[in-house]
This record gives structure tokens, sequence and C-alpha cells, in this order.
């Protein structure tokens, strides 16, 4: 065994572990999937496919669930931040590590909200495996995109809310609910309902009528006022203030 292959064995902390991928553009799925066999060849990569609703159905079945998936963040049909919502809304089981070849700042917060454990550029594949080994083996990956809630804590919070939405009484919830509920205005409460539901801005847009910018400006105004740094922050305050 070579030095390169006991260093990358050191890092899997004795833990072999399974990893999939999902990506709609079939030449990247091909390279991708090939320079992880390359960079991590003690781990099983066990699936790669293109479409989004097939990982999901993937992870939500015991039989072919990966401890990690790599997800696309811009799969066509069930986009990439909607995968990691219903993936983790379902389940706690599967590290999730957002991809792109696109800005990560553009999907990083819709992401993390909908249960990602970090956002990262797809070309840096050596530091994407690295991440994968952190998450696997139960440690936060050293990268700048990454959720401050764990995947226990994110599916929790997903699937306790899953479904939670506009047909709550507003007058009701404003009546009961606290003080820093109550200081949101009502456009502010109904984006924080569909970012606690992992709805990325863009959908959120089309569903109120709005721009996607105007949506993380609610997201933002709303965050100070919950006295969240961000929107994860902002979501998981939301949640528990509902209560």
């Amino acid at each position: 065994m070579t030095g390169f292959v006991m260093g990358w064995w050191r890092m899997y902390d004795r833990r072999r572990f399974r990893l999939a991928v999902v990506d709609n553009d079939q030449l990247t799925l091909t390279m991708l999937t090939l320079l992880v066999r390359r960079d991590l060849p003690e781990v099983d990569v066990t699936w790669a496919c293109r479409r989004g609703r097939d990982a999901v159905a993937r992870c939500l079945s015991a039989d072919s669930r990966p401890d990690v998936l790599l997800v696309d963040m811009s799969l066509e049909g069930l986009s990439g931040v909607e995968v990691c919502r219903q993936v983790r809304a379902a389940t706690a089981d599967v590290a999730l590590i957002g991809v792109t070849s696109f800005s990560l700042e553009h999907y990083a917060a819709d992401a993390l909200a909908a249960g990602a454990q970090c956002v990262m550029d797809k070309a840096r594949v050596k530091d994407v495996c690295e991440a994968a080994v952190a998450l696997a083996n139960g440690r936060m990956p050293r990268t700048r995109y990454v959720s401050e809630l764990t995947a226990a804590q994110s599916h929790a919070l997903l699937a306790k809310h899953e479904g939670t939405g506009a047909d709550i009484d507003s007058a009701t919830r404003s009546a009961t609910a606290p003080a820093a509920v109550v200081s949101l205005t009502e456009r502010e409460r109904e984006v924080m309902r569909l970012c606690a539901q992992g709805r990325s801005s863009r959908e959120i847009g089309e569903m109120l009528g709005v721009g996607e910018s105007s949506v993380k400006t609610y997201v933002m105004r709303a965050a100070k006022k919950l006295g969240a740094r961000n929107r994860t922050q902002a979501v998981a305050e939301w949640l528990m203030l509902q209560d």
C-alpha cells in the first residue's frame, strides 16, 4: 500500500463507508465518480444517478442508502436543494454535501437550511473527499460553507415541521407566539414558515410572487429580529419559538 493510500486510510478512522453521487450531467457524473474512487480507494461508491427523484428514492431505501451523498445543486427537475430537504426530512443517516460549479454563495444558505452539512466547489474533489471522510466519521468538515446544525438536529427540525405552512391561521399564531415572532411582519413570518420547510429562495419567490432578492431581504430582516446570524440559525430559532 502506498504512502498516499496510507494517508487516506488514517483519515478513514478505520471505518469504511458508502458514498453516492447525483449529478445531471453524465460526463461530470462519470468524472466525479472516477475521481472519488481514485482519491478514496477504500470507500464503496455504491451508485451514481442523474435524477434527483432517483437519488431521494435510493436514500430512503435501506438497501441502497449511502452514508454520504454528493448532491449537484443545479439538478434539473427536482433541485439539489429539494433533494437535500426531502432526504433530511426523512432521515439523519445520510450526510449531505452540496456540490456545484457555480457560485457557492448562491446556493449555500438554501442548501444548509434544507439540511445539507456543507456546500463545496465541485472542482475541488480532494476537499470534497476530505469532507466526506470527516462527516462519515462524525467530524465537522473544514470548509467555508458548513452548517451549524448536526444532521440529527436538522432532521428533527425538518421532520417535525414538514408540511407546516400558510394554512395555519396567522392571527391565532400571532396571538400565542413569543414577542420575537410577533415582531416579524406577516410577510417575514410567511417567508420563515417556507424556509422551515426547506424551500429555496427561488421557490419561495415563485410561491409568493416576489423576486429572489426580496426573499433574501425578508430572511435577513427576520434573522435580525430573531437574534440569528444567518438563515440556518434563523430557521432553527423560528422553529423553536413555534413550540
